[in-house]
């Protein structure tokens, strides 16, 4: 079966002393729309990154992230991994 691509985005937030913590992710319908969230998000969160992943259904194997856009602060660790 063909792999499908998830597109989602991650806020950040800030935690106490200042930490950047991920927030609650959510899946978005299109690398622009995930962009776009994204880009909003950042306005009310510390920031936000947009990454697709294409998934195999199938097996659950899936590809590496591939980071879309990122937006305000995000811990540099994740820029690394998507």
């Amino acid at each position: 079966m063909a792999k499908k691509t998830f597109y989602v985005v991650q806020p950040f937030e800030l935690g106490k002393r200042g930490a950047l913590k991920a927030g609650a992710a959510m899946e978005a319908r299109t690398a622009a729309d995930a962009e776009r969230i994204a880009r909003r998000m950042a306005i009310v969160n510390a920031g936000a990154i947009a990454f697709s992943r294409d998934v195999d259904p199938e097996s659950d194997d899936a590809d590496p992230p591939v980071l879309i856009a990122s937006f305000g602060q995000v811990p540099d660790s994740t820029l690394e991994a998507a």
